[in-house]
């Protein structure tokens, strides 16, 4: 099978909406632990789920998404409007203290796994851009490197080099091709990564 019939990635579309992060398992499990603890998840989302658009040109993490990653650590900066009504206290008719703490409890869980879902994207969002950009640049070396092996053929054909000249230009073309078979292999792993991170990639539904 020659390289030019290996699957070639789907290309990722810009604009992303976070909402796909909502099919998430982990995402809906947190979700549906804060509605067990009386917890409002309307009222949730909109305070700790960030409505923005997930990727930019040629696959690549918006600047929105990265914008949530600041600082030497890379750590969550988003500010949670921690002041909203959460939690429907006026539900719980007994066991208050215990029933505040599972609340509290699990709109931890649910803002971990909120965080989790936004990292999982923009890593996997960089790996796309990184092994495409390594890709293509296998691919232009390739490129090159099979033209310098016919130019050997032509000059070993009418007798002004050896054919030594012809075989090393053979093996840095069979290691190149080595190289671009890795590299779209990795492509291919990030956007696996990618579509594992949306909850079932890109298309809605």
């Amino acid at each position: 099978k020659t390289l030019d019939a290996l699957t070639v990635p789907p290309q990722v579309p810009s604009g992303l909406p976070s909402d796909l992060l909502l099919r998430r398992p982990d995402l809906a499990a947190a979700e549906a632990q804060l509605v067990a603890a009386n917890a409002r998840i309307g009222v949730a989302r909109a305070a700790y789920f960030p409505s923005i658009g997930l990727s930019a040109g040629l696959g690549s993490a918006s600047f929105e998404l990265s914008k949530l990653f600041t600082g030497p650590a890379q750590t969550w900066n988003y500010a949670a409007n921690l002041a909203a009504p959460i939690f429907n206290n006026g539900e719980i008719s007994a066991g208050v203290d215990a029933a505040n703490a599972r609340q509290k409890q699990a709109l931890a869980a649910y803002e971990k796994a909120v965080q989790s879902a936004f990292a999982d994207t923009l890593d996997a969002l960089s790996a796309v851009r990184t092994s495409q950009e390594a890709e293509t640049a296998q691919g232009q070396q390739l490129a090159a490197m099979r033209e310098a092996l016919r130019l050997a053929r032509l000059r070993y054909d009418a007798g002004y080099s050896s054919y030594l000249e012809v075989l090393d230009a053979e093996r840095s073309v069979f290691q190149l091709e080595q190289s671009l078979s890795d590299a779209r292999l990795a492509r291919l792993n990030a956007v696996v990564s990618l579509y594992s991170a949306l909850g079932g990639g890109w298309q809605p539904g």
